[in-house]
Order: C-alpha cells, then structure tokens, then sequence
C-alpha cells in the first residue's frame, strides 16, 4: 500500500507527463518548422502519462512498488509550475523556437527523469513499460539536443 507521500509523487508525476504534453503540442503549434519533434514528443508523453497511471494503479494490486527515494512532490510541482510558465510564455509570443528547444532539452534531460522511473520495482508483467518510459525520456532530451545542434550560433558562419 502507498504512503501518502508516495501517491502525491505519483500524481504530481502523471501531471507532469500531461503537461509536457500539453506544452509540446503548444510548442508544435506556435514552432511549425519543429512540429514533428513536438508531435511525436507530445504523443509519447501522453503515453507516460497513462504509464503512470497505469503504474499507479497497479501499486494497489502488488504488482508494482514506488519508493519515492528523495524525489519529493513538491520538487515534481516546481517543474509543473515551471511547465506551465513556459506554456504561458509561449502563448503570449515571448519564446523563441530555440529556447523551446532549449527548454524541451533542460526539462528532458533533468536529473527528475533521469531517474524517477529507477524508483519503481515491478513484477515481470511491467518490466517493458518501465524500460520504455526510461529510454523514451533519454531519447526526447537526445532528439532536441539534436535539433539544438543544428541551429546556426550567432556570428558564426558556414564556410563555403
């Protein structure tokens, strides 16, 4: 049975998931020429997001055990709240397409999901659904650094 502590974490977690959801379709929205980074991201959080849940729900059943560690909800609610500022930034024109892809990276690659889901201890039944919201997280923080990279830096030029 989770602690009370334990299911704040969890539900700041799926909160979290669905915002950044919600942002990247903002973002896909208001940065065409990145929509389909933020489409298939967007998609994939929406994904964790359900995972969570799903997770969450099968705590009850003993087929999955969270121990938060010193991951705390309110350190999860501070990137919510930083997710919703930015979306509120967004919405009023003042982000750039690069820093949404700065962002996307910095939130991406946070220590946060780096290792929330390391916190989990599952039956076999649940092995794969751990593992693809592991490699998914470290695949979005590489799939904007990627797009990050490619993004020319003020004054420097191309030869040719």
């Amino acid at each position: 049975m989770l602690m009370q502590q334990q299911i704040l974490v969890l539900m700041r977690m799926h909160e979290l998931e669905k915002s950044l959801g919600e942002l990247y379709a903002l973002f896909s929205e208001k940065f065409p020429e990145y929509s389909k980074l933020w489409d298939h991201l967007g998609r994939e959080e929406q994904n964790h997001a359900e995972a969570v849940r799903k997770l969450y729900q099968e705590s009850y059943k003993g087929e999955v055990v969270f121990e938060e560690g010193n991951i705390k909800a309110e350190g999860v609610q501070s990137v919510i709240d930083y997710v919703k500022e930015t979306s509120s930034l967004t919405t009023r024109g003042q982000l750039s397409a690069v820093k949404a892809l700065s962002i996307t990276y910095d939130i991406e690659g946070s220590v946060l999901d780096k290792t929330i889901f390391k916190h989990f201890r599952v039956t076999p039944q649940f092995v794969d659904t751990i593992r693809m919201l592991q490699q998914e997280t470290q695949g979005h923080a590489q799939m904007a650094k990627d797009e990050l990279d490619k993004v020319p830096r003020a004054g420097v030029r191309k030869a040719g």
